[in-house]
């Protein structure tokens, strides 16, 4: 029988309040988050929280960039809230969006799969946000609409299911709490509750909203200080998060649980869920089981392996581009393979089924590895990685992701070739760029001159062409990896002196590289 997901007050989350007036710098890993303590709402940096750069959600079809909902909206934030009510919400009046969610919970009480208590909870906690909603004005009232009418889509398609009810009426308290009189968040910022562990995400136009990913990352984070026996290990905010989320876990079909997202997102219509989020799940209660001495995180795991047997948009898995299986990020996008959330839910799958002995994971694993292996070549454009297959190239963030779970691949000895393109990856983020001349040595006066050059890695390439201590020509320009050129018209013959300057552009660290050469120019005619 489900209950209510009570919203106790915890040391851990105090203390971290604390900290936040007496620290003068975070450790360089720490993620910030925003902590919401009744009518207050602080910054506080907690090592165990992940970045926002870790945790952004890149669209499916632009992914490229981490995705900013308020830039993708004409006319910015309540212009994008205003359009996804208009998809959330039915063309039935609003007493018939409210209908909807009471006889849900009326079903779901009838059918004695709620308890009279979360029955009164979750009914009171949306009374309460339409009342909310309705004294707001602007902004607050857009981020609020937004998850009501998310509740009542939900209710109105007819899948406010038992199961989704603690999710999505929690996540409806937290955004009423929220959006009375709480700062504005800023994009993406993370949010928690105190007495919570859970994590979640504001997107504007959209509210707060539960972020799976984070959360579990963040449960792994914690589960490797406590490991490590580091200070600041937390095992009982371990086991809360995992019992909180274990309380908002849905099932999705009769053979497994997952957790969902319940927003709209490039072009995903919610409730979706994303297959590397899950397999950090599945490899959080796996890792957690031992270490709380809690068997029965085994079998919360085990609830959500069928995601990755199930097709979607209901679960994950499909057939890689390569022909194999392949997991996917999103399971609204069946044609996008992202190369760093394959991995991970691999890492998930493989972790899980050799911590828990579990052979259903392993297979999963053992399945969908080799078509990895024949996709990975595929993420290297020469002296980057891509984002996706056949897609842009990816940010410096989702680089070193790719790249951190490459070699996480390499050190649990999971083949030879996630070991070289971890070291490959690493050296594309760290080498300087070699620019070569490429000629000519001799020309004509007056005649248009190509000046060439090869250049390693995307950069700033600078020509400057000197006669003595004169400049006679200098050009800027950016180039791609490969053969490139500066057009130079000498106006008169001589000996000039080339001097070529290349800056990568891709890692932030500045590296450069020079070539000096000469260029004899001929009378003309």
């Amino acid at each position: 029988m489900l209950v209510v997901v009570t919203m106790r007050q915890f040391s851990r989350t105090l203390a971290l309040a604390a900290a936040a007036t007496v620290l003068s710098a975070a450790p360089a890993h720490a993620g910030q988050v925003l902590l919401v303590d009744g009518n207050r709402a602080v910054h506080v940096n907690d090592p165990d929280v992940p970045s926002k750069a870790e945790i952004a959600l890149p669209p499916a079809g632009r992914a490229s960039a981490p995705f900013d909902v308020a830039s993708a909206a004409r006319g910015g934030p309540r212009a994008h809230a205003s359009r996804a009510r208009q998809l959330a919400r039915s063309p039935a009046k609003p007493r018939a969006d409210r209908r909807a969610v009471y006889n849900a919970l009326k079903r779901a009480l009838r059918s004695k799969r709620v308890s009279a208590a979360s029955y009164r909870s979750w009914r009171g906690w949306y009374v309460s946000a339409v009342r909310t909603y309705r004294g707001l004005r602007g902004a607050r009232r857009d981020q609020l609409g937004y998850v009501i009418d998310s509740v009542e889509a939900l209710a109105l398609a007819g899948i406010l299911s038992p199961t989704r009810m603690p999710a999505a009426f929690v996540q409806l308290e937290r955004n009423r709490r929220y959006w009375r009189s709480l700062p504005f968040p800023a994009a993406r910022d993370q949010v928690s509750f105190k007495g919570s562990e859970v994590l979640y995400v504001y997107f504007p136009g959209e509210g707060l909203q539960l972020h799976p990913l984070s959360t579990f990352k963040k449960a792994n984070n914690m589960h490797g200080t406590c490991e490590r026996q580091e200070p600041g290990c937390d095992p009982a905010g371990l086991r809360r998060l995992l019992d909180e989320m274990e309380k908002l876990a849905v099932r999705r079909s009769r053979t497994f649980i997952a957790w969902e997202y319940s927003f709209h997102f490039d072009g995903g219509t919610p409730p979706w869920i994303s297959g590397m989020a899950d397999a950090t799940g599945i490899q959080a209660y796996g890792r957690a089981a031992d270490l709380l001495g809690e068997p029965h995180y085994l079998d919360v795991a085990r609830e959500a392996i069928g995601a990755f047997e199930t097709l979607p948009p209901l679960g994950v898995r499909t057939t890689g581009f390569a022909g194999g299986v392949h997991y996917l990020q999103y399971s609204f996008a069946p044609r996008l393979y992202i190369f760093n959330a394959f991995l991970q839910s691999l890492i998930g799958l493989h972790d899980f089924g050799r911590i828990a002995g579990d052979a259903r994971a392993t297979e999963l694993f053992e399945e969908a590895e080799p078509e990895a292996r024949e996709e990975l070549p595929l993420s290297d454009v020469g002296d980057w990685s891509r984002y996706s297959y056949a897609g842009a190239e990816a940010t410096r963030d989702y680089h070193e992701l790719l790249r951190e779970f490459l070699a996480s691949m390499c050190t649990r000895r999971l083949g030879a070739l996630y070991c070289d393109y971890a070291d490959r990856y690493r050296g594309y983020q760290v080498d300087p760029p070699e620019l070569t001349y490429m000629g000519p040595e001799l020309t004509t006066a007056k005649q248009l001159t190509p000046i060439r050059f090869e250049v390693s890695k995307l950069s700033a390439v600078e020509a400057k062409v000197y006669r003595g201590d004169k400049l006679v020509f200098s050009q800027l320009a950016t180039f791609r990896r490969g053969v490139g050129a500066f057009a130079w018209r000498p106006r008169e013959p001589g000996v000039f002196t080339v001097r070529l300057g290349a800056k990568e552009l891709r890692t932030g660290l500045g590296k450069k590289d020079k070539a000096t050469t000469e260029i004899e120019v001929e009378p003309a005619g």
